[in-house]
């Protein structure tokens, strides 16, 4: 049986999470959910796509114990497919402005 939102794996569960781009960079907080309430985790600044974030007891029971798995937590990195005027005027002004060099040796 899957789940529309999470994957299983053992007792833990895995789910991805799509920021902003400015979301990754600066850092942000967001409501995440779990099979239970929501939780509210914090996305470091500089966040990476790929990079994952555990919340520790927001999996799967473990057997008969009450002891639970972990929820991990994917994050992704979205751009918008059709950037308005004012949108690709931010970008090449960070383009011109930026000191990052992601190809840099």
């Amino acid at each position: 049986v899957s789940h529309p939102e999470f994957r299983v794996s053992g007792a833990d569960l895995e789910t991805d999470l799509e920021l902003a781009p400015w979301e990754a960079a600066l850092g942000t907080t967001l409501p995440v959910n779990t099979l239970e309430d929501p939780v509210t985790i914090r996305i470091p600044a500089g966040a990476n796509p790929g990079q994952r974030l555990r919340v520790r007891g927001r999996g799967l029971p473990r057997g008969t114990s009450s002891d639970r798995g972990d929820l991990y937590i994917s994050l992704n990195v979205a751009f918008p497919k059709e950037p308005t005027s004012g949108e690709r005027a931010l970008w090449e002004k960070l383009a011109e402005t930026s000191a990052f060099k992601p190809r840099a040796t």
